[in-house]
């Protein structure tokens, strides 16, 4: 019973990658954590405190004078990418992909892949991993790095916090407005958001890590070819609404570099195979823990079942082979039988070493990559896009 009652309850173990940096950061000024109890307004929320403000100050500049900055502002696609998408992108990640990990975690309680002794385990490392994401010294400790990075920009390199007409002053001594709410606002809630999935995914990790050194009770002929841990794959498909909210932050440079003539011809490939390489690494690198328990049970596997393939074969060539060929095949139960047990012996050898299927994987490089092609038309002169459109058509 002792054991049993440590096991948390599903509705404790969804949130337990729900939380983490910056989504408790109200909590240190004593005010409601989170700050909305549905995703849908603290995207909204996200979306209003990184870029209509920026849009708003902008709008105001321009009422005083300054209309020359309107066309920089618009022509920023990099600006609209991060704060106008990818923000809310990765706010919302914090339900469709957080939670599908606690439900993932929470499913090797119970899966019959972990005894009693090692469920209860199971049960202490994944209440670690909830304090550990949930901690308020990672939200106080991500705010000191964010505001540390932005004051060293500030201080080594402040071209860079004004790179666009719209974020600096009329002689462009110093930062606008809109500069410096881009600065000391949208940029930290940006860097803060990405910190707080890097601290998400490092838990993740360290809860696969201890999982992984258990005694799993992996099955080499289990039909999802990765030992009964074929239901970890779900992790690399919830992955992908962060795959497409980084891959906007990329595609965004990618526009804009187009859009100012500043691309090289290695600039699309790098830029498309770097945060593909990066998704990948974030979504599947935890995985790689399995990998030596899976290759064990396949070495394993492979001997006993190929053991006993052979001797299926041996005992149908006899039957077929070297005795009387009179019967009726179409009513013998051997072709059945061996056929069956062939496809037993097949999903051993084709066992994956890393719990993840191609499908998985094409879903989070789709999602990563889609992003672009919006990219690409945003690049382009309205013209030239106007005129393959006719082209299309007529």
């Amino acid at each position: 019973m002792a054991q049993q009652s440590s096991i948390l309850p599903v509705s404790g173990v969804e949130s337990i990658f729900e939380g983490g940096p910056p989504r408790r950061l109200t909590a240190l000024a004593r005010l409601p954590s989170p700050v909305a109890p549905n995703a849908g307004i603290r995207a909204m929320l996200a979306f209003g405190l990184a870029w209509i403000p920026l849009a708003v100050l902008v709008a105001i500049d321009i009422v005083l004078g300054r209309t020359g900055i309107l066309y920089t502002f618009i022509e920023d696609i990099g600006v609209h990418a991060r704060y106008a998408v990818a923000v809310p992108l990765l706010v919302l990640a914090h339900v469709v992909c957080a939670r599908r990990l606690g439900l993932i975690a929470r499913h090797f309680q119970g899966s019959g892949l972990l005894s009693e002794e090692d469920e209860v385990r199971a049960a202490e490392a994944l209440e670690a991993a909830r304090r550990r994401v949930h901690s308020l010294w990672a939200e106080a400790a991500v705010l000191l790095v964010v505001y540390a990075q932005v004051a060293a920009m500030l201080l080594t390199e402040p071209a860079v916090l004004g790179q666009a007409r719209w974020q600096v002053t009329v002689d462009g001594a110093r930062l606008s407005p809109a500069g410096w709410w881009h600065t000391m606002v949208s940029i930290p809630l940006l860097l803060a958001l990405l910190l707080g999935w890097l601290w998400r995914i490092a838990n993740w990790a360290w809860f696969l890590r201890s999982i992984a050194r258990l005694d799993l009770h992996l099955v080499a002929a289990h039909p999802d070819q990765s030992g009964g841990l074929g239901f970890l794959a779900q992790s690399v498909r919830a992955f992908s609404i962060v795959g497409m909210g980084l891959g906007t932050i990329v595609a965004g440079r990618f526009a804009y570099v187009h859009r100012h003539d500043l691309a090289m011809p290695f600039t699309d490939p790098m830029l498309m195979a770097s945060v593909t390489v990066l998704v990948l690494l974030l979504a599947v690198g935890p995985l790689l823990f399995f990998v030596r328990p899976l290759m064990q049970a396949w070495r394993r596997g492979a001997l006993l079942y190929g053991v006993l393939a052979t001797d299926m074969g041996v005992q149908f060539e006899h039957s077929w082979f070297r005795g009387p060929h009179d019967r009726p095949m179409l009513s013998e139960p051997d072709f059945s039988a061996t056929t069956d047990l062939y496809q037993v012996v097949s999903n051993v050898y084709g066992m994956r070493f890393i719990p993840v299927d191609p499908r998985s994987l094409l879903m989070l490089v789709g999602a990563t990559l889609a992003p672009f092609v919006p990219a690409m038309f945003l690049s382009m002169p309205a013209q030239v896009v106007i005129d393959e459109l006719k082209a299309l058509l007529f």
